[in-house]
């Protein structure tokens, strides 16, 4: 996975809008799980896909160990 830190200062550097979300933000699994769709239905490189699952699992996990998840912040 890339650097997320190097990401956002690369588009801080070009202006260009980002979105982070976060383990505990009640809302972020479903949201990441509607951009794994997405991926799955419009991105050609398999990697890519994978690495999105991966992030999906991660968020799922979090969500199933920690019941402190709550409205953004």
């Amino acid at each position: 996975m890339k650097n997320p830190i190097q990401m956002i200062k690369q588009c801080v550097e070009k202006e260009e809008p980002y979105f982070v979300l976060r383990g505990q933000d009640r809302c972020a699994l479903a949201a990441v799980e509607a951009y794994y769709e997405a991926v799955r239905q419009q991105v050609k490189d398999p990697y890519f896909v994978e690495e999105i699952e991966e992030i999906m699992k991660d968020f799922r996990a979090y969500r199933e160990e920690m019941a402190n998840t709550k409205i953004p912040d």
